[in-house]
Formats: C-alpha cells, structure tokens, sequence
C-alpha cells in the first residue's frame, strides 16, 4: 500500500496509527480489495464471507477450530 494512493482525508488518518495497527492494515487490505473484485463478479455472495474465506485459506483445519473455539460465547445451561 502506497500513500500517495489514499485520500488527504485517509492519510491523516493513516499517521495517527499505531505501527501495530499499520501492519495490521497492511496484512488485510490487499485480501478486501481481492474480496471486493470477487464479489463485483459474484453480486450473490457476501464480500465479508469471501474475505474471511481469503484471511483463512492458509491456516490448518487446526488453527480454523482453535479460533472459532475461543469466539464461542459460554451458553447459559437450560434445564
């Protein structure tokens, strides 16, 4: 990613990040802007659904289970 490729608006923006935050930035917003072309030529599909899809496409079936596992919200038991 480029500066000279974002608006005034985003480069302000884009200096007040952490550089934490801008290899976060970095990391994911190649696979939006991919997830996006996708999904302008499959207008029936979420864009989120095909980043997430792109996000994950290297991690081990393993590593998938493991985060879905630590999201789960603790259920409140229904006797």
């Amino acid at each position: 990613m480029s500066l000279e490729d974002l608006t005034p608006h985003e480069r302000e923006a884009w200096k007040k990040l952490t550089p934490e935050q801008r290899a976060l930035v970095e990391q994911r917003e190649p696979l939006w802007r991919r997830a996006h072309e996708i999904a302008a030529k499959n207008p029936d599909v979420d864009v989120s659904d095909i980043f997430h899809v792109l996000f994950t496409w290297n991690d081990t079936p393993t590593q998938r289970l493991k985060r879905s596992l630590e999201r789960v919200r603790p259920r409140s038991h229904r006797g």
